[in-house]
């Protein structure tokens, strides 16, 4: 009799321990979402992946539905390996037949495109017991064990394609991306996400204006274009006067781009390597012929002579007989510069040979005539000197004044020695 009754006993005190570990094991029912990466670059294609993992005691995750930030565009989804599916429907991803043990966690592939401007895209998830995701048994999200944001970082912006930025041109000829050659690559804009990756799918509508410039140029030609495949393509753009331009690349909802600058000359001739090259162009009644003869140095480029460009200059004491400048530039070798002023025009100055002179101007400092002075001056407000001009002295050193001379037709001839540089010096006789 006492043996039945301890075994009684020890029987009540089980069920008495047991009890509250039987309720303890019940009572958490949570689940943790967790997306990867943290952050995209804005446009971009990116791979992401949305982790569920099953925080339950014992209870088993069965069914989710995440739903994806409405921002993201381009959504596909991967269905993950076993038997649970992953299906997109309306922006939400449904998973099913998960049958995630407590402490199991199930991987979703997904590729979508971010936005193009920066910010923080949320996502959110609901979890069920049941396999077919049925009313009832749901699952708490942990948030504190969650990551359920995406970052976009950057911006997406125009760039110009490499190898079609637009190049040195002559004046209405076409802008392409090679040196005065209207035949050369066109000029080409492309949309970029926040990584600098061009963005494929954009068919963005891309205009071009006439960005910072040193020039009284319109810009011609086709100016608007849609992207395809990313790129806009300008085939056409021409400046109407010489100068110093760039181009400015824009879009709506993009950041636009600045091309370097380039210039727009009235005259542009190739210089080839150990070959003398010549130029020429008239400035109202005076005629510049500009000659580089040929040397053995590697300094192929081009000879371009405008006029009016650059800073507008009068040497003191001195009536010009042009009304603007003319500019000459390159190639890197030595020249001649013949101006030949229209006998009507030495007629009406009273002017003979003897009295011409030379008035140059160029970025560099440069010997000037006895009893004649160098004057300096800040184009751009910096505070430091960066165009100079003055009347050339004789020959020595270059830039001089070689010869002054009548011709058969009584034309003013004065001949100077210009250095070699790619600079832009002028003249005005």
């Amino acid at each position: 009799m006492r043996r039945h009754l301890l075994a009684a006993a020890a029987a009540a005190a089980f069920v008495l321990v047991a009890a509250p570990m039987a309720q303890a094991h019940g009572g958490t029912r949570a689940f943790s979402l967790v997306v990867a990466p943290g952050s995209v670059p804005a446009g971009a294609q990116a791979s992401i992946t949305a982790t569920l993992k099953n925080l339950s005691s014992h209870d088993k995750l069965g069914s989710a539905d995440i739903t994806v930030p409405a921002a993201l565009t381009g959504v596909s989804v991967v269905d993950p390996p076993g038997y649970a599916t992953a299906t997109l429907s309306g922006g939400v991803i449904k998973v099913r037949d998960a049958k995630l043990a407590p402490g199991g966690s199930l991987a979703i592939a997904i590729t979508a495109t971010a936005p193009c401007g920066s910010g923080t895209l949320a996502w959110s998830a609901t979890a069920k017991s049941e396999p077919s995701y049925q009313p009832g048994s749901p699952l708490t999200l942990d948030v504190g064990a969650s990551h359920l944001t995406t970052t976009v970082t950057g911006a997406c912006a125009l760039r110009f394609v490499a190898g079609h930025t637009p190049a040195d041109a002559r004046v209405g000829q076409a802008i392409t991306g090679s040196p005065y050659s209207p035949a050369g690559p066109v000029v080409q804009v492309e949309v970029i996400d926040g990584g600098g990756s061009r963005v494929t799918s954009s068919t963005a509508t891309i205009s071009v204006t006439r960005g910072p410039s040193a020039g009284s140029g319109t810009l011609s030609g086709t100016t608007t274009a849609a992207a395809s495949g990313g790129v806009a393509s300008f085939a056409n753009l021409s400046i109407s006067a010489p100068g110093t331009y760039s181009l400015t690349a824009s879009s709506a909802g993009l950041t636009s781009v600045t091309s370097a600058s380039f210039h727009v000359d009235q005259v542009a001739v190739l210089c080839v390597e150990d070959i003398t090259c010549s130029a020429s162009i008239a400035n109202g009644q005076t005629t510049f012929d500009v000659t580089a003869p040929a040397n053995a140095a590697p300094d192929a480029g081009f000879l371009a002579l405008s006029n009016a460009i650059g800073p507008s200059f009068d040497c003191a004491g001195y009536k010009e007989l042009t009304a603007t400048p003319t500019t000459i530039v390159g190639p890197d070798r030595t020249k001649t510069v013949t101006a030949t002023i229209d006998r009507h025009v030495l007629s009406a100055q009273h002017r003979n040979a003897s009295s011409l002179q030379m008035c140059f101007g160029a970025p560099y400092p440069f010997a000037t005539r006895y009893g004649s002075t160098l004057t300096s001056v800040d184009t751009n407000g910096d505070g430091v000197a960066d165009f100079f001009y003055g009347l050339l002295p004789d020959c020595g050193a270059a830039p001089c004044v070689a010869k002054r001379k009548l011709n058969e037709d009584c034309d003013g001839i004065i001949v100077v020695k210009a250095p070699g540089g790619p600079k832009d010096p002028a003249y005005r006789p």
